[in-house]
């Protein structure tokens, strides 16, 4: 091959090299910065950036209870626990509050987490409790892990919720009861089905001085009844 064709393949590999190196060396820009997981910045990977529809919730007029510090998004703090349950002071991002961090020490980013993981009983007197369950019914064919009593083991023989709990508990779509949680305290839409007896019925016998026996108490008939109660997110 003569010099002069050698010369022209060179240059046609510079060409080349000068259009495709940039697009090979780098696809994304930015793609080469970090968000800082140091121990002083803690985290500082905005959660916002991927779930931007769960911070205009948070930062919503009127959200009730968590629309301040440290709840608020993006801070994240609920989803970002270091344990089952919060017993001294709240955890944050794998690490104690004010601590070292530890990246991934429970989860890699999130945790899914309980209701009952700050709100059970006494175990954090900045969150109320959000217990007066009956411990026994609500747990009834599962393993306890919340306490959803009072601290003596009282309270909640007569809540009328506790089915409701303990049903959340048993279903696999959320963590422990926080389908009760959700449906009952947040502004999200529900659809009920209700099958409820409609008809009261005893057996009532008179006695020869005119007194009153009144037995065998039962509920009897079915009404069917259909509720859709919209979301009612101001958002």
């Amino acid at each position: 091959m003569s010099s002069s064709k050698l010369i022209l393949v060179a240059i046609a590999i510079v060409a080349v090299g000068l259009f495709a190196l940039p697009s090979s060396v780098s696809l994304f820009s930015g793609q080469h910065t970090w968000y800082n997981l140091g121990e002083t910045a803690g985290s500082d990977v905005p959660c916002d950036k991927c779930h931007a529809d769960i911070n205009a919730e948070m930062i919503s007029t009127g959200n009730g209870a968590h629309d301040f510090d440290p709840y608020i998004a993006p801070g994240c703090n609920c989803h970002r626990v270091d344990d089952t349950r919060i017993t001294t002071e709240p955890a944050y991002g794998g690490y104690p509050e004010g601590g070292s961090p530890t990246p991934g020490n429970k989860s890699h980013a999130a945790e899914t987490i309980a209701c009952m993981i700050c709100h059970e009983q006494g175990n954090q007197p900045a969150y109320p409790f959000a217990g007066g369950f009956d411990q026994a019914v609500v747990y009834e064919g599962s393993t306890p892990v919340y306490y959803y009593n009072h601290s003596d083991g009282s309270g909640g023989e007569h809540a009328a919720h506790n089915q409701f709990i303990r049903e959340a508990i048993l279903d696999p779509l959320m963590e422990d009861s926080n389908e009760a949680c959700i449906a009952c305290h947040t502004r999200i839409g529900v659809n009920i089905t209700w099958t409820k007896n409609k008809v009261m019925a005893f057996d009532a016998t008179e006695g020869a001085q005119g007194d009153w026996s009144l037995t065998g108490f039962t509920a009897e008939g079915d009404d069917v009844v259909s509720i859709s109660y919209p979301n009612d997110w101001t958002g």
